[in-house]
């Protein structure tokens, strides 16, 4: 084999070797969220989101400054949307139960317990996530849960 064809075969197929193991799939970059958002640690969570993830908590749309349902844009969007997490909950007990992935696309499913604080009664809700990626990170997030047991819960 000729010195350049050698060369060009081991760049190559390094390349190619190298872009087949490096690709994380999206149910590894799910479970990195939940362990990084399990531990407290918002900087990792935020890393797990592309610079242009779009978070929609339980419905499209704008929210009043401090709402927490709606839609939420970019990363500052991202540190929005857990800030009002924090204030808004004392979680209780996240479990999650399932997660799958298949190519850009994972789902998780599982159940909470949060107490809100402002009133200081339970929202308990089985929930699912759908999120997309792109480059490796979160580009789409979609949270649901009972939204219903939110609101009475909200009430005071």
């Amino acid at each position: 084999m000729k010195p350049v064809l050698l060369l060009a075969t081991l760049v190559l197929g390094s390349v190619g070797v190298f872009a087949k193991t490096s690709r994380i799939s999206s149910d590894k970059v799910l479970g990195t969220f939940f362990n990084e958002f399990g531990k407290g640690n918002m900087a990792g969570v935020i890393a797990c989101f592309h610079e242009n993830a779009v978070i929609t908590a339980v419905r499209k749309g704008s929210r009043n400054d401090g709402q927490l349902y709606g839609s939420y844009e970019g990363l500052k969007g991202v540190e929005d949307f857990l800030s009002n997490m924090g204030k808004e909950f004392d979680t209780k007990q996240f479990q999650v139960e399932h997660i799958v992935g298949k190519g850009n696309v994972a789902y998780a499913s599982g159940s909470f317990l949060h107490i809100i604080k402002e009133t200081g009664k339970p929202f308990q809700s089985d929930w699912a996530l759908k999120v997309e990626l792109k480059d490796g990170k979160i580009i789409s997030y979609h949270f649901y849960e009972d939204s219903a047991s939110y609101v009475l819960a909200s009430k005071k």
